[in-house]
């Protein structure tokens, strides 16, 4: 009896010791690696973005996009495709006259080889605001599944942003599909 109980313990102390083993609440990356891959990003990225459905056609592309990588991304993100799809002429017309805004996204890092990073993105939604005179306030919301990849000796990043909402004065816009932005640029 006593044996078995004896047995009983050193296979539970077993699997507990294994179980811990498998435990990965730790990060990846020492603050350290962090910091030097934020660095090696740093910098402005001039080149092309291309707009296109979810899972579906392209809609247009804009030769001069910009990135800047410091901290976060900062990238320009033009408005006249969400435009397009508000059936609400007053919006539009205003969205196609901001032209672009700046979404800041923060990085998530998920693997560093060798001047290869790979990273998911966290942008922050974008709120125009309205009234007064203005048409409706507007909120662009962001998936936080999408990222890319930065090449430090290519000196290239390139990067995805998906708009997944848009809310007009605080009601879901119907009209809306989600998008992705593919930005693909080099470093000056």
């Amino acid at each position: 009896m006593k044996t078995k109980g004896l047995l009983r313990i050193v296979v539970l102390f077993f699997c507990v010791i294994g179980f811990s083993g498998c435990n990965d609440d730790e990060s990846e990356f020492s603050s350290t690696e962090i910091q030097q891959a934020l660095f090696d990003m740093k910098g402005t990225y001039k080149g092309a973005v291309e707009v296109s459905y979810y899972r579906g056609k392209e809609i247009a592309t804009f030769p001069d996009g910009i990135a800047v990588s410091k901290d976060s991304l900062i990238f320009k993100l033009p408005l006249s495709p969400i435009a397009e799809m508000i059936k609400d002429e007053n919006i539009s017309r205003h969205l196609r006259e901001i032209g672009d805004v700046e979404v800041k996204a923060g990085y998530e890092f998920h693997q560093m080889d060798q001047g290869v990073m790979n990273f998911v993105l966290h942008p922050e939604n974008i709120v125009i605001l309205g009234g007064y005179g203005a048409p409706l306030s507007v909120r662009i919301e962001f998936s936080q599944n999408f990222g890319g990849d930065a090449e430090i000796y290519s000196q290239f990043m390139m990067f995805n942003i998906s708009p997944t909402e848009l809310w007009i004065d605080n009601e879901r816009s119907e009209d809306f599909s989600q998008l992705v932005y593919h930005f693909r640029g080099s470093y000056e």
